[in-house]
């Protein structure tokens, strides 16, 4: 697979609404498949996550 890369203004050239319906199609047509390696997190795991750059307080 390659890399495109376009202008904000050749995607809405490229996205017409008959392509977007096409898409929406397509994709229901395909299951969400999830990674073997890569189980569920549980809420103990998820806790242990913390963002990197911490919000700036609203003070």
């Amino acid at each position: 697979m390659a890399i495109v890369t376009m202008t904000s203004e050749e995607i809405d050239a490229y996205m017409t609404p008959e392509r977007m319906k096409m898409e929406e199609d397509r994709a229901k047509d395909m299951p969400l498949v999830f990674d073997p390696d890569c189980p569920p997190l549980t809420d103990d795991d998820a806790k242990r996550f913390h963002r990197v750059k911490p919000r700036k307080s609203a003070i």
